[in-house]
């Protein structure tokens, strides 16, 4: 009982069995490799999140945008069964969904009204620009369907590889639906906030058109749970 008041974690008897003594080494060795990469998870998140703010600190309208879609993505991603390893790289590709902005001129990104055809080709390059940074970093490739693939629309009209349907990796639909819902709740310089339910009822009514129609009645359920509507 000392010892385990002094933080011991592990333990023998005499005589001791060679094959126990090789157990608790190895568990030991592996608790500690788990928690080293465990602080690495945290120490990529909070670099993460200092680039995706950093690069939302450039547009004026969008203030903690990063944040609650990070938040609306990981409660789909959890209704749907998620864990471990997918769930990580979802905080990383939910938080960096946008980086590709950081191409986007100013006078494009901060204009307060709407854009022209030239501007919005400008504006609507930041996904593949983003995946583009995302190849760099090998510790982040992974998240890069959320990158490239969130403004892809399930009937095919999206951008910038106009998929449709299942075609669209699931990455990108799950953040389309939480990057849509965000949008349309905050004010932005072309359009007023609108009520969590006015939202809700806009993606159901482009469920099967805009939207994933599997995926939105989930997102639905889980912001009622979550949101007060």
């Amino acid at each position: 009982q000392r010892g385990k008041e002094l933080g011991v974690e592990d333990y023998l008897t005499k005589p001791i069995d060679p094959s126990s003594l090789v157990k608790i080494v190895n568990a030991r060795l592996l608790r500690s490799a788990q928690v080293e990469v465990a602080l690495l998870d945290e120490a990529y998140l909070e670099t993460v999140n200092v680039l995706a703010n950093t690069i939302e600190g450039r547009d004026p309208y969008t203030h903690g945008h990063i944040e609650r879609v990070a938040a609306y993505t990981q409660w789909l991603a959890e209704a749907l069964g998620w864990t471990g390893e997918n769930l990580r790289l979802l905080r990383f590709g939910s938080r960096l969904h946008d980086i590709g902005k950081i191409t986007v001129p100013d006078h494009v990104l901060k204009k307060p009204g709407q854009l022209t055809p030239e501007e919005w080709g400008l504006m609507a390059q930041h996904p593949v620009a983003g995946a583009k940074i995302l190849r760099s970093i090998r510790y982040l490739r992974a998240a890069e369907p959320y990158v490239l693939y969130h403004h892809e629309g399930w009937d095919g009209r999206g951008y910038p590889e106009g998929l449709k349907g299942r075609d669209i990796p699931l990455e990108g639909r799950i953040l389309a639906i939480a990057d849509v819902f965000d949008a349309v709740t905050t004010s932005r310089p072309y359009h007023p906030g609108q009520p969590i339910s006015e939202a809700l009822h806009f993606l159901e009514e482009n469920a099967g058109v805009l939207f994933d129609p599997d995926l939105v009645p989930i997102f639905v359920r889980v912001i009622h749970e979550h949101l007060t509507v």
